[in-house]
């Protein structure tokens, strides 16, 4: 048998029920599957966790162990320990495990879909075996947006610094009330604007100039008043020489109104240029009382209406509270992306690529708990509620996601806390944020603290309400906290504040604060209220409020001092402006419009005679 026979007999050879060129590469998948699950699933879960609680958490979190269960994809977790950022060897909460299983379906694809998770054994303020480290912060990524509102947040800080108790009895020592040109000295923003205006001015002055060089000189309007005078009008009867009388007049016209718009661009380009002024006048003015806070703020010269009290003493209360809110939306808007989300380009550092997402209706997200069950019940309290749809990817699922969650924890002094979170990035990003604690211990909590005056609550019980809806690009935040039960910790050197110091200790066993927070991220406006702010304003006023007046008309009127000069040189500079331009735009305006109607009054006299004279048609021809 020939070569070519016997593979033709191969060819033709029935296969059998078992298909090699099928099943081996099946084998290696699973293969494969079997030795990452055996060697790499249960660490690169507890990495993947560990990291992502880490983004969250802003501080170290740790994953106990994990165990999988490779039949049925089922997955437990202990042990989960996260961080208090503001107390590293505490940690914030504490789960002892959670239990889910992967979908197979989801799992082939290169997704992680999880129908349900359960959530047991939540403890808080749980003691750590070594302090966690907190996540430095990491500005190089942030958008535009999120830069400007953390550089309006720390601005922010910056004007809610401040001691009220030591500032009022720096007051009554006569510390505040001193030595007012040392801190006035080469610190005035309204004197550096005048200065400013000043060299402003003359630009402005050179370029007013050159339009007053653009306009009619005084021999070209004495030009077109000869032209006008030139003009035989009583030729207009005669109709061989009326066209030629007609054509000069319109020509001179034509050169008027010219000479006319000319001044009208001058007369523009002045008035914008005076209401400019105007403007940066203004300016300046308005920061002589900037100026004058400024330096009463240095001196430590308190502000005694209750809007800057409260702000000073809870400011940045209400501020940590807006900075977690802020942190969290970012978080949300960068793994949860909106719909229509323009991305910035930039440019990949080096060895590093770009993430594409391809997603079609009804598949798979990337990653997608479609729910958790918590329901945690030990000797601190209970833990109940669900958290559904997280996902990478709420375009593909088409469902928002949502968290709420109740709370309880008796031996914490912690009671009555719910709370609930709607993050909807399917069209036009937003988050409604919602929670109310019913019951916390405060303890320690300083207003006021220094050597002059301390103002300290040293025990107290509170409650907090918290409401929010937040944006990319706005916020609108409500924030409302009880003290009640309180114990002050009183104390000042001076007798007559230590008596202010006890009365407003007395006046409010029960304190209250109310903060609205509203606008754009980078512009926020803070409107804080507070029983004690006012109790504070009515105990000191009469105390005070005359030395702090007579400080402030001291502060004003050496600031009046330094920036006189400089204000009498941009008033000099403005009023010679105004009366030189002015003045002689108007005088040529003048004489342009004189020009024009004698033209008009001329002309029309003429037309008047010649309809006279027009009846006989032939007169001045010679046949």
């Amino acid at each position: 048998m020939t070569d070519e026979n016997k593979q033709t007999e191969k060819k033709n050879k029935p296969k059998g029920p078992i298909r090699t060129g099928a099943v081996i590469p099946f084998i290696i998948v699973v293969g494969t599957i079997i030795l990452f699950n055996l060697f790499l699933l249960d660490s690169t879960i507890k990495k993947a966790i560990e990291f992502a609680g880490e983004k969250v958490n802003g501080a170290e979190v740790n994953v106990g162990n994990v165990n999988t269960s490779f039949g049925d994809l089922k997955i437990k977790v202990t042990n989960i320990e996260f961080t208090n950022k503001d107390k590293p060897d505490l940690n914030k909460v504490q789960i002892g495990s959670m239990d889910f299983q992967l979908m197979w379906d989801a799992l082939l694809r290169g997704k992680f879909v999880i129908n349900m998770a359960n959530v047991n054994n939540i403890l808080i303020n749980t003691k750590r075996s070594r302090p966690g480290f907190v996540t430095p912060v990491d500005e190089n990524g942030d958008s535009e947006s999120n830069k400007a509102a953390k550089e309006m947040l720390g601005k922010a800080k910056k004007e809610f610094e401040g001691n009220v108790f030591g500032d009022i009895a720096g007051v009554l020592a006569g510390g505040s009330t001193g030595d007012v040109a040392g801190n006035i000295e080469g610190t005035l923003e309204s004197k550096k604007r005048f200065d400013e205006l000043g060299i402003e001015l003359k630009e402005k002055e050179k370029l007013l100039a050159k339009d007053l060089s653009n306009l009619p000189k005084k021999k070209e309007l004495e030009a077109l008043q000869t032209r006008l005078k030139k003009i035989r009008w009583k030729d207009l009867g005669n109709l061989l020489k009326a066209p030629g009388v007609l054509k000069e007049a319109d020509n001179l016209n034509k050169d008027i109104k010219k000479a006319l718009k000319s001044y009208d661009t001058a007369g523009k380009n002045f008035n914008k240029s005076i209401k400019d002024i105007d403007s940066s006048y203004k300016e300046a003015e308005a920061l002589i009382q900037k100026d004058i806070e400024s330096v009463s703020k240095r001196m430590n010269l308190p502000k005694l209406d209750q809007k800057s009290i409260a702000k000073m003493l809870f400011g940045n209360e209400v501020l940590s509270k807006v900075s977690e809110a802020k942190k969290y939306q970012t978080l949300a808007q960068k793994y949860i992306p909106p719909r229509n989300a323009k991305v910035k380009k930039v440019k990949p550092k080096r060895g590093k690529g770009t993430n594409y997402s391809f997603g079609t209706p009804n598949s798979y997200p990337l990653f997608w708990l479609k729910l958790a069950k918590i329901d945690s019940k030990n000797d601190q309290g209970r833990v109940e509620g669900k958290i559904e749809n997280v996902t990478n990817d709420q375009k593909i699922t088409g469902k928002l996601t949502t968290i709420n969650v109740e709370a309880d924890f008796p031996k914490e002094d912690i009671r009555d806390i719910s709370g609930k979170i709607s993050i909807d990035h399917r069209d036009e990003p937003k988050a409604i944020v919602s929670g109310r604690v019913g019951n916390y211990l405060v303890k320690n909590k300083a207003l006021s603290k220094s050597s002059d005056a301390t103002f300290i609550i040293d025990k107290s019980n509170a409650s907090s309400t918290f409401q929010g809806t937040l944006k990319p690009e706005t916020a609108v935040l409500v924030i409302n906290n009880k003290f009640r039960n309180i114990k002050y910790i009183t104390k000042a050197k001076s007798p007559a504040v230590d008596e202010v110091l006890r009365d407003v200790a007395k006046k409010n066993s029960l304190l209250t604060l109310d903060a609205k927070v509203k606008g754009k991220w980078d512009s926020l406006a803070f409107d804080i209220k507070s029983n004690l702010a006012s109790a504070i304003e009515s105990s000191v006023r009469s105390l005070v409020r005359e030395k702090i007046t007579a400080a402030q008309n001291k502060i004003k009127a050496d600031i009046e001092k330094q920036i006189s000069s400089s204000r009498a040189a941009v008033d000099k500079q403005v009023n010679g402006i105004k009366s030189k331009f002015n003045k002689e735009l108007a005088e040529g305006k003048k004489q342009m419009d004189k020009v024009k109607n004698q033209l008009k009054s001329e002309e029309k006299k003429a037309k008047k005679k010649a309809k006279k004279s027009i009846k006989n048609p032939f007169k001045g021809i010679k046949l």
